[in-house]
């Protein structure tokens, strides 16, 4: 059975910069955002995960969360 991932990972690290950078993260391919920010892994570095639209290509993995990843972090729009 081949199924469809409902969301990515945005891996940043340290929780002060990924809670600045999920606040203001938003998937421009779609109207993906932000649903949880959890730590899950031996390394104690927090994920977020960011639920996109079935059709997002940033989901499908066509293209790159990058961008959107970069403007969240500078707070631009």
């Amino acid at each position: 059975m081949n199924q469809q991932p409902t969301h990515t990972d945005l891996v940043a690290g340290p929780a002060a910069l990924l809670a600045a950078m999920v606040s203001h993260y938003r998937c421009s391919h779609c109207n993906g955002e932000v649903v949880d920010l959890i730590t899950n892994d031996d390394t104690g570095l927090m994920h977020a995960h960011i639920e996109h639209d079935d059709t997002c290509p940033v989901l499908n993995g066509h293209v790159s969360s990058l961008p959107d990843t970069f403007r969240a972090a500078t707070n631009t729009r």
